[in-house]
């Protein structure tokens, strides 16, 4: 089994906004979305987890700083 860890609640973000494109069964009653942010590189995650997740190369992580 791997290692465990706990994020603190201050280093993440999360944002309620409204969805995009369309949806499934439900595409004209619901309309929102929940976007988590969270910065890999001012995280307290440990180095070696850190450079792992930035080697990804997943779609869903961006250098954006806005």
């Amino acid at each position: 089994m791997g290692s465990r860890f706990t994020i603190p609640d201050h280093e993440v973000e999360i944002f309620a906004i409204r969805a995009q494109g369309s949806g499934g069964q439900h595409v004209n009653k619901v309309s929102n979305a929940v976007h988590l942010r969270f910065d890999i590189n001012a995280s307290s995650l440990p180095e070696d987890i850190r450079e792992r997740l930035l080697k990804l190369g997943d779609q869903r992580i961006s250098n954006a700083d806005t």
